[in-house]
């Protein structure tokens, strides 16, 4: 997952919430939310003994295969030349899907838990920004929070917003989603 951060101004001013070029009047929102978003570090380590394990086994059974098939003498087959060059083969292979199933395991492992600021209008919910500092998110609601309570209260603060992953807008119909070339 790719993330990109960028500085965007958030404010209340004029009944309206500005977070960067978007624009929530105040009297249309229903709920204002922070999510907590922890990367999934119980799953990551479950999946990698999962595939470290599958990785291990099929070096066993590989390593056991060649032992068994210079005596296998099936008709009309020359046997398979095994030498220490093929034994070297399994076990580096058996090393690289280990080393990246480590290297998942550890990029999951130091990732940091982001929040999100959720502003739910009459449509959908959207997040609308997301930032590694759970107490400035859960300043900010409140700040609009008490804008909406109160028509004269006005705000300015900048906000180091995450871009996590992909962003892809859709208009029309027919969609196919994301393409890949």
């Amino acid at each position: 997952m790719s993330r990109r951060a960028e500085t965007i101004e958030v404010r209340v001013n004029q009944r309206v919430l500005w977070i960067g070029a978007g624009a929530y009047p105040l009297q249309n929102i229903a709920r204002i939310q922070k999510i907590r978003l922890a990367p999934q570090r119980r799953a990551a380590v479950k999946r990698f003994l999962v595939s470290t394990t599958v990785w291990m086994s099929l070096g066993v059974f590989a390593w056991l295969a060649l032992d068994i098939t210079p005596t296998l003498g099936i008709d009309n087959l020359p046997p398979l030349p095994v030498g220490p060059r093929t034994r070297t083969g399994v076990v580096a292979g058996v090393l690289v899907l280990t080393i990246i199933s480590s290297i998942r395991l550890i990029k999951v492992l130091l990732e940091q838990t982001l929040y999100a600021l959720v502003v739910e209008t009459a449509g959908n919910p959207h997040a609308a920004l997301v930032a590694s500092d759970g107490s400035q998110i859960a300043g900010l609601a409140h700040a609009i929070l008490k804008a909406i309570n109160d028509p004269r209260e006005e705000f300015r603060t900048l906000v180091q917003n995450i871009h996590a992953g992909d962003r892809i807008q859709q208009f029309g119909s027919h969609n196919v989603g994301k393409v890949s070339a």
